[in-house]
């Protein structure tokens, strides 16, 4: 095993989405109440309301567009960012995505791997394989926050404590139509406990590492009917199509506000389709599996067509 091989990696300033959507958002927001207070008291026409109303969806319009955008606005201040802006390559809102035309990565030089500049410390540290591997299964991460764990935790457990010592006592008595009321009442339940599961295994500190039984990672990384991503020494294939090291470009970029230990955005790109995917930090163990398949020295892709493939 080696640790770090400069040769396919390269470190540029990325576009980090979310950030100035988030800021505007919470504008937004001060401006609807503060709005509201005016109105009541005299103090602001109300055909501003309809203006207020209208900004949410201005910010949703805006954050799509610029989600897209892979280089920060100006004029790239390296070469690296020169050669990569003359891909014209856009990041992709859905999952997957249309290839790029005039594809040329190995013409202008570019590596296999672009990453934000931010995670050059971090990836270094990432295991790169040094000689053969065997294909190996990847699944892909929808990292939840701990905020929205803890209130969504809180939230369920105060709903079952209210159905249980108020509405259960009375369900519990029916005997008209109790069968029924029954079942309804454990289903909700068992939703709002499958709720709690469902966002404590969702935290990227649970669900990152390989360790865990299968079933439970997958309920965490909210991948229970995806289609798990095969990566091979230097490929990368998901159904029947193959994105190939020689050929095509792996990018990883910071998602926001988060921290590189909670979330990355990830994208394969390629002259014939492009595939956008999620992981629950750098050190989630099937992302530096990933990381370190593609990267790998030689490239073989005699192994595309193994039986785990």
């Amino acid at each position: 095993m080696k640790i770090y091989d400069s040769i396919h990696v390269g470190f540029v300033q990325l576009h980090r989405p979310g950030r100035v959507s988030i800021l505007i958002t919470c504008v937004i927001v001060v401006a609807i109440i503060a709005t509201y207070f005016f109105t009541m008291y005299g103090m602001l026409n109300t055909y501003i309301i309809p203006v207020i109303i209208a900004l949410p969806f201005a910010v949703l319009l805006f954050d799509s567009f610029f989600r897209k955008r892979l280089l920060p606005r100006g004029k790239p201040r390296c070469e690296l960012g020169s050669q990569l802006k003359k891909l014209t390559l856009r990041w992709l809102l859905k999952r997957s995505g249309r290839g790029v035309k005039g594809w040329n990565r190995v013409g202008l030089g570019l590596p296999r791997t672009i990453a934000d500049s931010s995670l050059q410390e971090q990836l270094s540290k990432v295991i790169i394989p040094d000689g053969l591997v065997e294909p190996e299964q990847i699944t892909t991460s929808k990292p939840g926050s701990l905020l929205g764990c803890i209130f969504g935790v809180g939230f369920s457990m105060f709903i079952i404590w209210v159905m249980t010592f108020s509405v259960g006592r009375v369900v519990m008595t029916l005997s008209v139509g109790g069968v029924s009321a029954k079942f309804v009442f454990w289903i909700v339940i068992g939703v709002l406990l499958w709720n709690i599961a469902r966002l404590i295994l969702g935290l990227p500190s649970v669900h990152r590492s390989r360790k865990l039984p299968a079933f439970l990672r997958v309920i965490g990384r909210q991948r229970m009917l995806s289609r798990p991503i095969v990566a091979g020494p230097g490929w990368v294939k998901l159904g029947r199509h193959v994105w190939r090291a020689d050929r095509d470009m792996f990018l990883i970029r910071r998602a926001g506000f988060r921290l590189a230990s909670s979330e990355i955005d990830c994208m394969f790109a390629g002259p014939e389709k492009r595939r956008r995917m999620t992981f629950s930090g750098i050190t989630d163990e099937d992302f530096q599996l990933l990381y370190g398949f593609w990267n790998v020295n030689e490239v073989r892709l005699e192994f595309v067509d193994s039986n785990i493939a």
